[in-house]
């Protein structure tokens, strides 16, 4: 910071011109390379077999952490495809243009982006987290992340002076394909446009559903293990910035 004081006779601190020190920059290389093994001897990026049903998804190292780079497709209690049909027609039109139904749209749009899941007791948002749920929608070996975890994440992905927005950024998908419904929003808090996608995770806007009727689709929206409440947990948001919030 340079303060130059034009008024005489008052008192003034001189501050080291910091331009002449070298700044520390975010580095892919260091925090996210492509290359090499990782703390449990797997190769840095690659790909894995969910053995309950065979698909097949990948991941990438961040730092000592390992995420999947796409979003999980098992067929868990109480997850669901996106069935709003608006968006399934948006979606349609705009990415997918080989469907002539809805139900080719929905089961397209749930390959490339996921299912949406409830660990809540009987898929209910108003009833008690279920624990023993929340333990089985991984594949063997993977887990829901805490909310610790997400901010070790997002912390990985910017340095001291950066901002939720520039994390967000290198965490989307460079992808601007998957991303034109979601920029139609006009409020700039929900307008996902798309990344950077420094490390290869690949994050896509997928919005949220409240319930089978009550679909939003602005931004990523993550599970997380941590609880808050008997019948409340934290969600992982990112947009055009990066938050948490409470979802009961």
């Amino acid at each position: 910071m340079r303060i130059i004081l034009l008024i005489p006779f008052i008192l003034a601190a001189c501050f080291f011109d910091s331009d002449d020190v070298e700044k520390e920059t975010w580095n892919a290389e260091e925090v996210c390379p492509e290359t090499g093994t990782n703390i449990y001897g797997m190769p840095n990026r690659g790909t894995f077999v969910d053995e309950r049903d065979g698909q097949i998804y990948k991941y990438t190292t961040i730092g000592d952490q390992v995420w999947m780079a796409e979003n999980l497709r098992y067929d868990a209690p109480y997850s669901m495809c996106c069935n709003d049909a608006d968006y399934l027609k948006q979606y349609c039109e705009l990415i997918e243009r080989n469907c002539n139904t809805e139900t080719c749209c929905m089961e397209s749009m749930c390959n490339r982006f996921g299912r949406y899941y409830s660990i809540n007791e009987n898929g209910n948002r108003f009833d008690l987290v279920d624990a023993n749920l929340a333990d089985t929608i991984c594949p063997k070996g993977w887990h829901l992340p805490t909310t610790d975890e997400w901010k070790k994440l997002k912390n990985a992905m910017k340095v001291d002076g950066e901002n939720g927005i520039t994390a967000a950024t290198r965490m989307k998908s460079s992808d601007s394909n998957y991303f034109v419904i979601s920029k139609q929003h006009t409020h700039s808090d929900a307008n996902m446009d798309y990344g950077t996608d420094n490390c290869a995770l690949g994050i896509l806007p997928y919005g949220h559903m409240i319930s089978e009727k009550s679909f939003y689709n602005t931004g990523a929206y993550f599970l997380s293990s941590t609880q808050t409440k008997a019948d409340e947990l934290e969600v992982f948001h990112i947009a055009t910035n990066t938050d948490f919030f409470f979802q009961g």
